[in-house]
């Protein structure tokens, strides 16, 4: 065997971080460097887990290798070593560093080719030459999308600049935006934004457009981008999937086109472990455009590097016995210090607080940490694996990314209601949400009113009442499940927005008069009568306490009251108790009027 190295570096007038984020794209990089797509798949590993294996045709020869994880450094550091099963190589490894330089950054780029036999050595100086100019290639668009991409936190995704759309492929947007009426103040700047993202954007982001990325990047609302691209999803301009993350690699599985098909178990080859689907947390929605004619499937370099994990701030594999040092840079939030597939071991960073380092010790059982804050920057993770196997340790945000649009999001939001009222689980099937608020309104006096006035005129206030709350709901991105007689049932991720459309429910449902009451905290999602509907205990006492409110009142248990979103809406005021049929103790609430934020009943 004879090792072959080649090192180069090129500079560039880039922040270090902006640079990093476009350089850690290792599909992009290895696309526009002239490599060959690659075919992946997994197989069993002695001793258990798995290995990435990978394909790819170069010439007259197939290459096949195995694919270790990844070694990163957020945000200085990539690295990658290949162990070719057979051909002219034993080995091929690359590490890039972005290294501070003026005002600027370079990189600073490594590799070396094991050649196997005399074919390998007489070929390998050319494909060293070859590899330099692929790399200048790519690492110059790299700097070029990363002028062009808004600057966002280290750990978020966003999306690069496009050119214009035509304007047929603007107007077929904005003819689809039509059923979101009467809410359409961003649609025009949604349209054009979509249109030409269709148009010209890369296939990889066409093919998994994130609808939160998308307006977090373009500084539009998100659920105005989300209800948009579920109206082009209804009027044939893209198509959604529902898409199961794992909980320890947070990689994608099983997507599936609609929402009866998710439920039960899947498995993550990767990571070795069986999950289930979490309504609000692991199963997101995605859009491609397929229906406009953009490929839903584009060619594949490279799906282990840092673009996959944009929460995981550094990974590295740690042999059984061995220690290994990483540097990466810190802000202040929840961490985990995350031994796939299941030991985690949990830490802070605060400013100022806590040491610059954190020491690290895996055993077969468990991972620990030497200090539960540390402080923000740059810390040295000091990581010794004293388990019987190899360890890959990745330095991971605690909480799935708020970028994700779930489940939970999607089928709260009034536009999916309306949209795709069809769109329900299978039977049987039972997701589990962590936390929804549920609001309940029921007119006060109705009897009397249907009395006094006659049927017809009081169904049409009611109806009249319903389409008003219907409006103030959906601008405040929640979604009515179902109405019960003259009563409705809505709900709302953020008990903030639930608050502020509750707020107004008085003024909108003139001349009736309502009583409002919300809850909020966990509750499962079904199937029922052909439609999504929430039951537990979260949605008893929230109907419930809308019973217990007093005429144009709202009434908040504590639950919502407690939330930081909400407490900072509050004025101060008393609190008081009410006992609520079917729950065994008193549950603590607070008496809001309608029309505004005036503390309720004298007395309390």
């Amino acid at each position: 065997m004879k090792r072959f190295a080649d090192r180069y570096t090129f500079t560039y007038d880039l922040a270090p971080e902006a640079l990093w984020r476009a350089v850690s794209d290792t599909d992009a990089i290895n696309r526009d460097a002239g490599l060959p797509p690659v075919r992946y798949a997994l197989e069993p590993a002695a001793g258990g887990g798995a290995v990435t294996v990978a394909r790819a045709r170069t010439g007259p020869f197939t290459l096949v290798w195995e694919e270790p994880p990844f070694t990163w450094e957020a945000p200085h550091r990539v690295a990658v070593e290949r162990r070719f099963r057979g051909g002219p190589f034993v080995r091929f490894a690359s590490d890039v560093r972005v290294v501070p330089d003026g005002a600027g950054a370079r990189i600073e780029h490594a590799v070396e080719l094991d050649a196997r036999n005399g074919v390998g050595a007489l070929l390998a100086p050319a494909v060293l030459a070859r590899g330099r100019a692929g790399a200048e290639r790519a690492y110059a668009l790299a700097a070029q999308r990363a002028r062009e991409t808004p600057a966002l936190a280290p750990t978020r995704w966003n999306v690069p600049e496009v050119a214009p759309a035509s304007g047929t492929r603007i107007a077929r947007f904005v003819e689809t935006f039509g059923a979101l009426h009467p809410h359409t103040e961003h649609e025009p700047a949604i349209a054009a934004r979509l249109a030409s993202l269709v148009e010209h954007g890369d296939d990889g982001v066409v093919a998994k457009m994130r609808p939160y990325v998308l307006a977090d990047t373009w500084q539009l609302p998100r659920e105005r981008v989300l209800a948009a691209m579920l109206a082009a999803t209804r009027g044939g301009l893209l198509d959604l999937s529902w898409t199961l993350l794992c909980p320890s690699c947070r990689g994608p599985k099983n997507a599936v086109g609609s929402l009866a098909a998710v439920g039960g178990e899947v498995h993550c080859d990767q990571c070795g472990i069986n999950y289930g689907p979490d309504f609000d947390r692991n199963v997101e929605v995605t859009f491609d455009a397929r229906p406009s004619g953009r490929t839903a499937t584009p060619a594949v370099y490279c799906v282990l590097g840092p673009q996959t994990a944009r929460q995981t701030l550094a990974q590295t594999t740690v042999p059984s016995g061995g220690t290994f040092t990483l540097a990466v840079a810190l802000r202040p939030g929840a961490y985990v210090v995350q031994v796939l597939p299941d030991r985690q071991a949990r830490f802070t960073v605060e400013e100022d607080a806590g040491p610059g380092t954190l020491d690290v010790r895996i055993d077969d059982e468990r991972a620990r940490v030497s200090s539960s804050v540390v402080q923000a920057g740059t810390v040295q993770v000091r990581i010794v694996n004293a388990s019987a196997r190899d360890a890959v340790v990745r330095i991971t945000e605690a909480e799935f990314s708020d970028q994700i649009a779930t489940a939970a999001d999607v089928t709260a939001l009034q536009a999916f209601r309306d949209l795709f009222s069809s769109e329900v689980l299978a039977e049987e099937i039972e997701l589990a949400i962590r936390s929804l608020t549920i609001v309940f309104t029921d007119v006060v006096g109705s009897t009397a009113m249907y009395a006094k006035t006659g049927d017809a005129r009081a169904y049409r206030l009611v109806r009249d009442h319903f389409d008003a709350l219907h409006a103030r709901i959906a601008l405040h991105r929640g979604a009515i499940v179902k109405t019960i007689g003259d009563a409705v049932m809505a709900v709302f991720v953020d008990p903030r927005d639930a608050l502020d459309a509750a707020l107004g429910f008085a003024d909108a449902a003139l001349p009736l008069a309502l009583r409002i009451g919300m809850h909020r905290g966990p509750c499962i999602a079904m199937r029922a009568n052909d439609r999504l509907d929430y039951f537990g205990t979260t949605v008893n006492v929230a109907s419930r306490v809308a019973h217990a409110a007093g005429t144009d009142e709202i009434l908040l248990t504590a639950a919502v009251a407690d939330d930081p979103r909400v407490a900072e809406m509050l004025p101060p005021g008393e609190r008081g108790s009410v006992t609520l049929r079917g729950v065994s103790e008193p549950v603590d609430v607070i008496r809001l009027r309608a029309g505004g934020l005036q503390t309720g009943k004298p007395g309390w």
